[in-house]
């Protein structure tokens, strides 16, 4: 495990810790917790997060640069070929010339424009790439080790909920009611632990 997955561990700790010691209110399971206490762990756990999750909007930002560009070419290049076309039309001793000079440029800007959206839609797909297996590794080293801890605290808070209850019932078990004891109580079924 490295520095930032255990940095974020212990700020998800921290977050905990502010939540499990806050205040009750009164006659509710309901807890106060300093808010600005716990957007400020918030800030801390974004900060924290792996680098290839926050340029994510760059490569967005990117992609969209790259055909803009590409686009801005190819318009420029078939406004210069038209303008060719026009000056070579309005000449009638050259016009067969013409015609196949505006001809080739046509087919070469076109053949520009289109190398240009192949390389860009290449880099972006190994930008793309490269994103996906980024985000396959954020995965299998931070999500699932997160998984994995919150799965066990709240396996955790669910075994300590059902001693209270227990603790509860024997407690109520043991209150007389006039000259006798109290039936037992009504069992009511354990929560189940939390599935993976």
């Amino acid at each position: 495990m490295n520095d930032d997955s255990i940095k974020l561990i212990s700020l998800l700790e921290e977050l905990e810790d502010l939540i499990t010691s806050s205040s009750k209110m009164p006659f509710s399971e309901k807890g106060i917790i300093d808010l600005d206490v716990a957007q400020k762990i918030i800030e801390d756990i974004r900060a924290n997060l792996p680098r290839d999750i926050q340029q994510a909007r760059w490569l967005d930002q990117e992609r969209d640069r790259i055909i803009s560009d590409a686009k801005k070419e190819y318009n420029r290049m078939i406004n210069e070929a038209k303008e060719q076309v026009e000056y070579l039309v309005n000449n009638n001793n050259i016009y067969k010339d013409a015609q196949k000079r505006a001809d080739a440029i046509l087919r070469e800007a076109e053949n520009h424009a289109n190398y240009m959206k192949y390389r860009s839609y290449e880099y972006i797909d190994k930008l793309l790439y490269n994103m996906q297996s980024d985000i396959d590794s954020v995965g299998s080293s931070y999500i699932e080790p997160m998984s994995e801890y919150f799965y066990q605290m709240l396996a955790s808070i669910n075994a300590k909920i059902n001693q209270n209850r227990q603790e509860m019932k024997t407690l109520a078990e043991r209150v007389p009611i006039g000259d006798e004891m109290p039936a037992p109580a009504e069992t009511v079924p354990e929560e189940p632990a939390p599935e993976q």
